[in-house]
């Protein structure tokens, strides 16, 4: 029998071609489901995140807006020179209750310029309520979280309290527009933390870009420290015209920090805050 081998060895040379191009469109079809089906699995872990806060937010009452803090202020005789900041909006938490829903509960935070409202919660490390929510449901939202390290009573020189950068826009997803958008810090530059004992109002002093194992997160505990931390600020500060602000007696700080990118990066966006007013509750 005859053998044609120029032939057969054409079809050897030919079917990997046609297997390969009909495996193409399988595996773009095959990404296209995988990323339909990711992309549903996101909608509905935000829904079932913003559904969550949204209940939690009727255990929180605003008894005096911004807006009224505001007008109350430019109504007194005081001078500017006298009162440099406005009064802490008042609000009524039910801390109870949050607490009895969740026992890391700590305070609310508010950052107004933002719509940002959330519970802040401290767990055991900081990897819990990563993709943890409020009430323990399992969602990629996860929490507000303050660092495990601090204490709950913002006593340490400097409070860090973390929040994921959600593509809706939820959490700290809309942090980094202060980068953004300069007006926004000029039309409220203020953070409110209300807990059990006290209400706190730290002024915004800076946001810029940072990456995760940066000077920004290292946990300040002597003067020193904190004279270096504050001339670090400084300098990578992309807030323009920072306020000025009397740093010898060492006011508290907060930091708010989220990530900037896509998923997986090491670049962070932070705001600092600087103590200017506390109320105790007692």
């Amino acid at each position: 029998m005859e053998i044609n081998t120029e032939s057969s060895i054409k079809k050897i040379a030919k079917s990997p071609k046609e297997f390969i191009n009909k495996l193409i469109p399988v595996v773009l079809i095959s990404i296209m489901l995988i990323s339909g089906v990711n992309t549903i699995s996101a909608l509905r872990s935000y829904k079932l995140a913003s559904a969550e806060y949204e209940s939690l937010e009727s255990y929180v009452t605003p008894v005096t807006t911004v807006e009224e803090v505001s007008s109350e202020s430019e109504e007194t005789e005081e001078t500017a020179e006298e009162k440099k900041h406005p009064d802490i909006p008042m609000m009524n938490i039910d801390f109870d209750a949050l607490t009895e829903i969740n026992g890391d509960f700590k305070g609310w935070l508010v950052v107004p310029a933002l719509d940002i409202s959330y519970p802040v919660v401290q767990g055991e490390d900081n990897e819990s309520y990563l993709h943890e929510t409020f009430e323990h449901a399992r969602n990629k939202a996860g929490a507000i979280f303050m660092d495990s390290f601090n204490y709950p009573d913002f006593k340490d020189l400097n409070t860090f309290i973390y929040g994921h950068s959600m593509k809706d826009k939820s959490m700290f997803g809309t942090l980094k527009t202060f980068g953004e958008d300069p007006e926004l810090v000029k039309s409220n530059p203020y953070i409110y933390v209300y807990t059990p004992k006290a209400s706190f109002q730290f002024q915004i002093v800076a946001y810029y870009i940072t990456y995760k194992d940066s000077k920004t997160y290292m946990f300040l505990q002597k003067p020193a420290e904190y004279d270096s931390y504050i001339e670090y600020i400084g300098e990578v500060n992309e807030l323009l015209n920072s306020p000025e602000v009397d740093y010898s007696e060492y006011p508290k700080l907060i930091t708010l920090s989220t990530c900037k990118g896509a998923h997986g990066t090491v670049n962070r966006f932070v705001v600092h805050g600087v103590l200017v007013n506390k109320v105790t509750n007692e």
